[in-house]
């Protein structure tokens, strides 16, 4: 009798100690990191930020840009003026997109229905020389291409 109470008692603490570890698991492997940030008060950078965003909706009233993610990204405005990531994603089998779009995507905040989030792939338009593809020209209202001069 002692030998069965025994036995239940080390496979109850097996179970305890083996649901503590993956509990454990769970919230050091798992789960993202939790932290507070603040937003800086820095005059300089709200004005940066304010510039950026009129400056974006300026090229989206020119209809040259497109972004493909929920919170539109910053990187096409900042390193090429124009947003082609909206129409890159849905060209099927060579589906890429910007830096941002690109983490956007795999964080599933893409906003444009029917794109497979793991298709896309990131590129930055050849603007750090290492890249295929050069710069891509963006395009206006009547689909013709757009070269800066």
């Amino acid at each position: 009798m002692k030998t069965k109470q025994w036995i239940l008692s080390i496979l109850s603490g097996t179970l305890l100690v083996g649901a503590g570890v993956v509990a454990t698991m769970y919230v050091t492997e798992w789960r993202e990191p939790t932290a507070t940030y603040l937003e800086t008060t820095d005059p300089q950078l709200i004005q940066i930020r304010e510039d950026l965003e009129a400056y974006k909706a300026k090229l989206r009233k020119e209809e040259k840009y497109f972004c493909c993610i929920k919170n539109d990204c910053n990187w096409c405005a900042i390193h090429m003026g124009h947003c082609p990531c909206g129409d890159l994603v849905m060209e099927k089998g060579v589906e890429k997109s910007c830096p941002d779009c690109a983490a956007a995507w795999n964080k599933k905040q893409g906003k444009i229905p029917g794109v497979d989030p793991d298709a896309i792939q990131v590129t930055t338009f050849g603007i750090y020389g290492y890249e295929e593809g050069g710069h891509h020209a963006p395009t206006n209202a009547s689909g013709t291409e757009h070269h800066e001069k």
